[in-house]
């Protein structure tokens, strides 16, 4: 199964990033661990192509058979979403964390655009954009996000959602 990186955070539910599920037979089988884990909901950030390449194809479909909730958020490679469409996405993750259940975001590796989005929400409930990638950093054992551009991308966001 992909190893869950649980990010230590004050709330009543819990949040991860990991990266993504193996593919074909064994996705099921990384599905059966997410439930058993208690994920009620996976968000996906791979491009279409990604899903392909990666034999992902039914994993939305065995979230949902599971009883988990599945959302794909598609975010390029080493890139930077939608500045509007993240608030609402991490806005939604925000609230589902903070109402009690349990989240895991992945992308591919489960550090560039994982660790963004999983930011953004931990930004929505107060934390502090450098705080919450420090958070990310603690829980992944590696520095995150990817990339420069990703890093000033989320402290953008963080001064963008306090400004509103």
């Amino acid at each position: 199964m992909s190893r869950l990186h649980w990010i230590a955070i004050p709330t009543r539910g819990r949040l991860a990033i990991m990266a993504r599920p193996r593919a074909d037979d064994w996705l099921a089988i990384d599905i059966d661990g997410w439930k058993s884990a208690g994920l009620d909901l996976v968000v996906s950030l791979l491009e279409p192509d990604e899903v392909s390449e990666l034999g992902l194809q039914n994993e939305a479909r065995l979230c949902r058979e599971n009883d988990m909730a599945f959302l794909s958020f598609s975010i390029p490679d080493r890139g930077i979403p939608a500045m509007d469409a993240t608030r609402h996405l991490a806005g939604l993750i925000s609230r589902e964390v903070s109402g009690g259940r349990s989240v895991a975001i992945h992308c591919r590796a489960g550090i560039g655009r994982s660790s963004v989005i999983a930011a953004c929400a931990m930004i929505c409930f107060g934390i502090e954009a450098a705080e919450a990638l420090r958070l990310i950093e603690e829980a992944r054992g590696i520095k995150v996000p990817d990339t420069e551009a990703q890093r000033d991308w989320v402290i953008a966001f963080g001064e963008a959602l306090r400004g509103s």
